[in-house]
């Protein structure tokens, strides 16, 4: 109760006349079932008995609590009946992450997650991969494009010299589906309608080939997409052939080289990191030094982070 309709209450408990403007709070006591008509009182109405009120007041309540209680009752077998149906979850619904331990489990949840596809697949595959591994997901994925599913695909830069990658890539652009090739690292992800995710592990820093997480956060998988968008937009179609370097003293990949080095990385790390090999790493860096004419990687780094590299770093990162 408000003010007004608590001090229009002792009005009309003491026997005593309201005014005009408070006829509405009246009305209101009146459906609340406090007060009750009567002519022969100054106000027009009398308070009802308290006792009556309060034994009102807890049937009511205990009416709800009982039913509160009948519906908690029913909730597992409610449950059970949509166990029964097949599905568990919604998917895009639920929340948080869930860990998928070891890479057949992995791939299996992927698989799954491509057959549900509606909309959209995004996926972000760094590194090589083996050519059974293509194979099997070029078959699955074929069937994605082919019943409608919008496909983009991510690839390494390092990628365009692997056989298996190539077939894959020429079966499923005359499909439909889209592909691109970055120099710089990014994210594994494979992301389903924007609201389902398969991510590597960044929290506890495993292995990739340990596992990976389960996403269904909805604005996680926003993220992820949004992520995805901004590495799409820097990536070089792969039926594009690479611009030329803007006069550049570096090429693109040595400048992520470069980049990963001021990082910490070492260069078995990096070519790891990259998905090329360490000879590759090895002779994009002794170019370099030719070109350079320095004897050493610690040379590379001081011209790279100093005044004579001041430009090569400006270059929009690849």
């Amino acid at each position: 109760m408000s003010e007004a309709e608590l001090r229009v209450y002792g009005l009309i408990a003491d026997g005593k006349p309201i005014a005009d403007p408070d006829k509405g709070a009246a009305g209101r006591l009146l459906g609340a079932g406090l007060i009750v008509p009567d002519a022969f009182q100054p106000s027009g109405y009398a308070a009802v008995d308290i006792d009556e009120i309060e034994g009102r007041l807890r049937t009511s309540v205990q009416q709800q609590l009982e039913g509160a209680a009948r519906l908690l009752a029913e909730i597992p077998e409610f449950v059970e009946k949509l166990r029964a149906c097949g599905r568990t979850r919604t998917r895009g619904a639920g929340t948080g992450s869930v860990w998928i331990e070891g890479k057949d489990a992995v791939n299996a949840a992927i698989a799954v997650a491509v057959d549900g596809a509606r909309h959209e697949m995004l996926t972000a595959q760094p590194g090589p991969r083996p050519r059974k591994v293509i194979d099997l997901s070029t078959d699955r994925d074929r069937g994605a494009v082919d019943r409608g599913v919008a496909m983009r695909t991510l690839y390494s830069t390092s990628t365009r010299s692997n056989p298996g990658a190539v077939e894959r890539v020429s079966l499923l652009t005359a499909h439909g589906a889209q592909f691109r090739t970055l120099t710089r690292p990014f994210m594994r992800l494979v992301l389903i309608d924007r609201e389902f995710a398969i991510v590597e592990d960044h929290a506890d820093g495993r292995p990739s080939f340990d596992g990976a997480y389960l996403v269904r956060d909805r604005a996680a998988c926003g993220f992820f997409a949004a992520q995805f968008e901004q590495e799409w937009q820097l990536a070089l179609d792969w039926h594009t052939q690479e611009p030329p370097q803007r006069s550049a003293i570096t090429t693109a990949l040595q400048r992520t080289i470069l980049r990963e080095l001021c990082d910490g990385r070492d260069q078995q790390q990096i070519a790891k990191h990259l998905g090329y090999s360490s000879k590759t790493i090895s002779k994009a860096l002794s170019e370099l030094r030719a070109r350079l004419d320095v004897a050493t990687v610690y040379q590379l780094i001081a011209w790279w982070m100093g005044p004579e590299g001041a430009c090569e770093r400006a270059i929009e990162q690849d």
